[in-house]
């Protein structure tokens, strides 16, 4: 599974709200967003479970390395394992239910769920991050 997809499914979900006109779309973009980030993480799951059920014992599944800066030695690396693939799986249920609890939010709705799309963002991308650069003089 590409791990990518948990950070770029609410950065498009915020850019979509930023499209929304209305209070009711803000709220069904909100909430599609954080289904969709939901479905991913239960996918990510059962994933996991089959790798582990299948023999696999690397301490990281599902890795990935992104390079930014060659030049400069600069890589956005990726991976789970068992105890990150469970808070995923919670803070995809938390940030799920946070926006169903919220529907009734009629002060600077966008913003409000703009800004904890964003937060999301940060939490998934903490979680499965293994290495943000590399400093070879270090």
């Amino acid at each position: 599974m590409d791990l990518i997809l948990l950070i770029l499914v609410p950065v498009l979900t915020v850019a979509a709200l930023m499209t929304a006109g209305s209070k009711a779309q803000a709220r069904m973009i909100a909430a599609a967003g954080t289904g969709i980030q939901l479905i991913l993480s239960v996918y990510l799951l059962i994933m996991y479970l089959i790798e582990r059920s299948s023999g696999n014992i690397e301490q990281m599944l599902f890795t990935d390395k992104y390079v930014w800066f060659n030049t400069l030695n600069i890589y956005f690396s990726t991976g789970v394992d068992g105890i990150s693939v469970s808070l995923i799986l919670l803070t995809a249920i938390v940030t799920f239910t946070g926006v169903l609890a919220s529907w009734d939010v009629d002060y600077l709705y966008k913003e409000f769920f703009i800004s904890l799309l964003i937060l999301s963002t940060g939490v998934f991308g903490f979680l499965y991050r293994l290495i943000f650069f590399n400093v070879p003089f270090l």
